[in-house]
């Protein structure tokens, strides 16, 4: 055990600045995100009135319709952000999974190589979550600018209480370590399987099951809807969320599904080498493969329930506070998404690059040229993108069509979710082009 321990430093090696500045990234942004949204949905519920029987008038009375978007926006955003801390942690120890086989080769226990690699990931969660905790309270005073139509939040509104943030930084760090804990199966069971790279991937169609189920419940849930009384509206507007919020989830339960057939599709008919060549790696690993555009496809879900936002037009003053209070609160969500897709996808396209070194080297060395590795890439983005688009756009207009109608399909509507379309394709193209450069260094420096 002792030699373990001493051997530990040198097997866990440091890959190179990048590889390690990667994770902390992700750690920050999703901690620095659950804090802001959670800081602002409490700063809405604080300003509910205690006595809401009485005539309120005014903010007061728009405060309890705006604290439901608010805990809507929290519901779509924290599960999103929270999956980030996980795909961080999973990135963590993808590129020591060499290193954990070559502990468990040598002598080490499960509990000895899995108690060091959980410590190593904890701890790149710990500094990440303590710097999100930072950045989240550096954003705050730009915040307290944001114009809702109501009376301007104070940073003290915005902000949690002194005690959360201690539980939200263990609550960061645990969920990495459990992360890490599920992702080391893989090593602790197979260590030779790990050095060779062998993994035999198995996609189920319960996954689609289980999403159809959810949209035909939240369907059938609609239609019942109206027919509940005063009493029963606000208990069936939280049951209205939280199935939203099961179908937005489950994309990410089906996306991995549909990228696996539509890549073993792909790489049967594939009429060229490089499409080829992206369709395997992606059939290989579905998983990582949606990981990078999950984001992507959250935020261009979001573009499509803004549509709606964006349409309305205020006849009162009341009306022209509340949609001030949702246009604001619709583009800040937005930008939080844009944020998440930004962060995901740049940090998974790179890190699938710097696990795929040793690959990209080898084919080099083979007679594969750049542009012909950079094609390859191309296509192993461009499909998930595409299936991206297709899954955003039919869970969107699915929620948007059976909660307002067939009226919420128009022109205006159509445009506005196209130019969602462009933007979440733009960062696409922004991790192509921060990712170029690694696959060219890994490439070359075989030659």
């Amino acid at each position: 055990m002792t030699a373990l321990v001493s051997a530990a430093p040198l097997l866990l090696r440091r890959r190179g600045a990048l590889a390690d500045a990667l994770p902390v990234i992700a750690f920050t942004a999703a901690t620095a995100i659950i804090a802001t949204v959670i800081g602002g949905a409490a700063a809405f519920a604080r300003r509910i009135p205690a006595d809401t029987s009485g005539p309120l008038t005014g903010e007061a009375e728009l405060m309890p319709l705006l604290m439901l978007c608010a805990v809507f926006a929290s519901v779509l955003l924290v599960p999103s952000a929270i999956a980030l801390g996980g795909s961080a942690a999973r990135l963590s120890l993808a590129r020591r999974e060499r290193d954990l086989a070559a502990m468990r080769l040598v002598g080490g226990t499960t509990a000895q190589v899995g108690g060091i690699a959980v410590l190593d990931v904890a701890a790149q969660a710990l500094l990440g979550a303590a710097a999100g905790v930072v950045l989240h309270m550096l954003v705050a005073p730009p915040l307290t600018a944001l114009d809702f139509g109501i009376t301007p939040f104070t940073v003290g509104e915005l902000l949690l209480p002194w005690w959360a943030y201690p539980l939200l930084i263990a609550g960061v760090v645990l969920l990495a370590a459990a992360s890490g804990a599920v992702s080391l199966a893989g090593v602790v069971l197979s260590p030779l399987g790990v050095a060779r790279e062998s993994r035999t991937v198995r996609m189920s169609v319960l996954r689609l099951l289980i999403w159809a189920v959810v949209i035909v419940g939240f369907v059938a849930f609609m239609q019942i809807m109206p027919m509940m009384d005063a009493d029963g509206s606000a208990l069936g507007m939280l049951i209205a969320i939280g199935f939203v919020a099961l179908i937005v989830a489950g994309m990410n339960v089906v996306g991995p599904f549909l990228v696996w057939i539509v890549a073993r599709i792909t790489a049967a008919l594939a009429p060229t080498p490089a499409l080829l060549v992206g369709a395997r790696r992606l059939a290989a690993d579905p998983r990582a493969g949606w990981r990078a555009v999950s984001g992507i496809t959250f935020a261009m879900v979001i573009a499509g329930f803004l549509t709606i936002i964006a349409t309305i037009e205020p006849s009162t003053p009341g009306d022209q506070m509340l949609a001030t209070a949702l246009h604001t609160g619709g583009l800040l969500t937005l930008g939080i998404a844009a944020v998440l897709a930004a962060g995901t996808t740049g940090v998974a396209h790179t890190a699938r690059v710097i696990d795929h070194a040793p690959r990209i080297r080898a084919q080099h060395i083979a007679g594969a040229e750049v542009p012909q590795l950079h094609r390859a890439r191309l296509a192993e983005i461009t499909l998930p993108v595409l299936l991206s688009s297709v899954v955003a756009t039919f869970t969107a207009g699915l929620v948007l069509l059976t909660v307002f109608g067939g009226g919420a399909a128009d022109v205006r509507t159509a445009g506005l979710y196209f130019l969602g379309v462009i933007g979440a394709y733009a960062m696409v193209i922004a991790a192509v082009v921060v990712s170029a450069p690694v696959v060219r260094r890994a490439a070359l420096r075989a030659a």
